[in-house]
């Protein structure tokens, strides 16, 4: 009977040493993927801090940028004019140029933000420009020290 309970207390014994390890095995595993991704997440921010580094589109202001853009698609240059806005909006921007039916419209649109830019405002830490009306619009200085539209 003895033997009988040390079997049991020792198969007891084994299944929470078991339990024990494959908890700190299955940490162990997770920790390793959130490294992994923390690596990846932090590669892929010096890749975009890089990328941001090379663009030298824009402006030393936020008016300049504008009026830099408002050149551009008035002379129908509008893959510079996309290159104008923050990295990861710039195809979205040169596609969209394509399906603005009222390109004089929109012109007159974006002079009026030009017209109106004394109305907005800079962030605490002065590297965004917010103007709220008549067309919500922001922008955002990079570490090249240029300034890009991130919304119009």
């Amino acid at each position: 009977m003895k033997i009988a309970a040390y079997a049991v207390a020792a198969f007891a014994v084994f299944l929470v040493a078991l339990n024990y390890g494959l908890e700190k095995y299955n940490q162990s595993k997770q920790w390793q993927e959130i490294k992994k991704s923390a690596e990846a997440f932090q590669k892929a921010e010096q890749e975009l801090y890089q990328k941001m580094m090379a663009d030298t589109y824009g402006g030393k202001t936020p008016q300049e940028t504008l009026e830099l853009f408002i050149a551009a698609v008035e002379k129908g240059d509008y893959e510079l004019a996309s290159k104008y806005f923050v990295a990861e909006k710039q195809e979205e921007w040169n596609k969209n140029f394509g399906v603005i039916k009222n390109i004089k419209e929109y012109i007159s649109d974006t002079k009026e933000i030009r017209d109106n830019l004394s109305n907005g405002r800079f962030s605490e830490q002065k590297d965004r420009f917010i103007l709220e009306k008549p067309i919500y619009t922001k922008f955002i200085l990079y570490p090249s020290d240029v300034w890009k539209i991130s919304e119009i």
